[in-house]
């Protein structure tokens, strides 16, 4: 049996080694704007709900290669609100188009395709294309390390759920068909049980 000592190697190779083994790991497709009104729009793979008591979420953006911040984590300190829309296989390439490294001051939206529709508790727009979409407000910030890959605990109130007529039976959401994020390049389609792979685009 192989064994990592996490104490030890690059933040790369750990990533690589985490995001194999934890699997599969739903999408957020998170909303934000930043303080100049600039509307941003980012995947992140590591993210899962909380409690219901509050209803709640963890969104967890690392540190960029350069030990920076990511702008929605920068939006979300700003504005202190997001929406995190969920991901089917008919959005997974507009999704992965929204991966691209874009300066702040330059918006995803338009590289995307999809249509922002008002939200009703929060500022930044919904994805309408979305089956599911949840407006949040930011609880905490947590942060756990310095540097290149460091995680930043986005804890987020969830205020409101929108979920597309056709999901829902007897008032009751029904399994959503959505994409899960696998090790690599890979994905999973929930609905088809299948994989197939999506390459970041490169700018």
């Amino acid at each position: 049996m192989a064994t990592f000592d996490l104490r030890q190697g690059s933040p790369n190779d750990i990533y690589r080694i985490l995001t194999n083994i934890v699997v599969p790991r739903p999408i957020a497709f998170v909303s934000t704007i930043s303080g100049l009104g600039v509307q941003n729009l980012a995947p992140f793979s590591f993210f899962m709900v909380g409690g219901a008591n509050p209803p709640s979420l963890m969104i967890a953006p690392t540190l960029t290669g350069s030990g920076s911040e990511k702008d929605s984590l920068r939006n979300i300190r700003e504005n202190g609100e997001f929406v995190v829309n969920t991901v089917h296989r008919a959005m997974a390439n507009g999704m992965n188009e929204a991966s691209a490294s874009l300066p702040p001051h330059e918006s995803e939206w338009p590289r995307t395709g999809f249509t922002p529709i008002p939200s009703d508790f929060v500022r930044p727009p919904r994805v309408a294309e979305s089956i599911a979409q949840l407006e949040c407000r930011l609880f905490q910030v947590v942060e756990h390390g310095d540097g290149p890959g460091s995680a930043r605990y986005i804890l987020g109130e969830i205020l409101t759920i929108h979920v597309a007529d056709e999901w829902m039976e007897n008032g009751r959401v029904m399994p959503l068909p959505l994409l899960s994020r696998l090790g690599g390049a890979d994905y999973l389609d929930m609905q088809d049980r299948e994989t197939f792979q999506l390459d970041r685009p490169s700018s």
